[in-house]
């Protein structure tokens, strides 16, 4: 047993030393990690602020002007180009000036002052479906608190009529109350980032010894299989870990994004996501040769995912099939992990099953890759 141990020490040493003399190797495992986040939480963030709009005002009134203030002083809105006539309005969507044009008729003010629903026509941009329908949602929500209707129309055609409510409606968001996309990104990122760093790490390490030649060196040398894949996976683990102590850092004191749970029982579960990882990154050396080859091959597997665990798109929005094919990701469950600690704070036993699904998925996948890997150093 101790002449087992001193063996798997000394192959961890040895990886150790390798990893630290490939200065570009070191620089991208430290960097990747903030290099990412900060991609992610400034660039691929959700939060639209800032929308070019345009009001014609064909009722000049204080109350008109009122309501124009409130949609600036939002934050959302800014006012990016004068409108005088309706013709106007084709003219500046069609240049990009605007991404939202708002018309206010001349019997605003009066139907305001007789508690009458007044009406508004705002045209939309829709060459970006995706801001068009959140631009949509701000008027809506902010005309929530005015007997105010808007008519929004993409094109020249109408899309809808959010109209007053009878029922004051005064919502309270949880676990997100100030909607921040950021706060939905990081733990995210952590997944993504130990996937990314982990699978395509662990297989260009193993396929490089091929590449060496150094492989058959290992394979005379007395060290059992069993024990150079422990070698070889223990220094990748430490690595995990350290990229997953960085982002969380980095999203604490620069993100503001603080955890609402338990962060032992996150980097506990952190380690069962890292075995399966690691079984992919040994899967991936198994069928490549070169370390182009075992890099292209974890984007493979990387990037179906990203796509199918509800990184980036919500499960709930695909076609059914697809979301039967996300029960055989593994980065959904670690996903809804993540997310469950950092925003709503919940304990082991809201998250017992998407632990014991990654258990399996990580001795299954850790199992395979094990014997598939065994055979070839035989």
């Amino acid at each position: 047993m101790s002449a087992s141990l001193f063996r798997i020490a000394h192959m961890v040493w040895k990886e150790v030393i390798q990893i630290s003399r490939d200065r570009r190797m070191f620089s991208m495992i430290l960097l990747m990690p903030l290099m990412e986040l900060f991609i992610f939480g400034y660039v691929v963030a959700t939060d639209i602020t800032d929308i070019a709009l345009a009001v014609c005002d064909f009722d000049q009134s204080a109350e008109s002007r009122a309501y124009v203030d409130q949609l600036v002083r939002s934050g959302y809105f800014r006012i990016a180009a004068p409108c005088h006539r309706m013709q106007d309005i084709p003219r500046l969507l069609d240049r990009g000036r605007i991404k939202v044009a708002l018309t206010i008729p001349p019997d605003f003010s009066a139907k305001v002052k007789r508690q009458q629903t007044a009406e508004v026509m705002a045209a939309l941009d829709g060459s970006n479906s995706n801001t068009a329908t959140i631009a949509a949602g701000y008027l809506g929500q902010i005309t929530l608190t005015q007997a105010v209707d808007v008519q929004f129309v993409d094109h020249g055609i109408p899309t809808r009529l959010a109209r007053h409510p009878l029922v004051d409606l005064e919502p309270r968001v949880w676990f997100n109350p100030e909607l921040r996309s950021v706060r939905f990104m990081v733990p995210g990122i952590i997944c993504v980032l130990l996937m990314e760093s982990l699978v395509i790490l662990t297989a260009v390490a193993i396929v490089r010894e091929k590449e060496h030649g150094t492989m058959e060196q290992l394979i005379v040398t007395p060290i059992r299989p069993a024990e150079l894949i422990l070698g070889k996976a223990i220094p990748f683990i430490g690595l995990g870990y350290i990229n997953t102590t960085l982002v969380l850092l980095a999203g604490t004191y620069w993100f503001d994004v603080h955890i609402s749970g338990s962060v032992p029982l996150l980097l506990a579960l952190t380690g069962l996501f890292i075995l399966t990882c690691l079984g992919m990154g040994l899967l991936v050396s198994a069928v490549s040769n070169t370390q182009q080859q075992a890099s292209m091959a974890g984007q493979f597997l990387l990037l179906p995912n990203m796509f199918f665990s509800g990184f980036m798109f919500p499960i709930a929005s695909m076609p059914p099939m697809v979301q039967t094919l996300t029960y055989i990701v593994p980065l959904r469950y670690y996903i809804t992990i993540t997310r469950g600690i950092f925003l709503k704070g919940v304990g082991w036993s809201a998250l017992k099953d998407e632990a014991a699904i990654l258990l399996l998925f990580g001795v299954a996948i850790l199992s395979l890759a094990s014997l598939t890997f065994r055979k070839q150093i035989r």
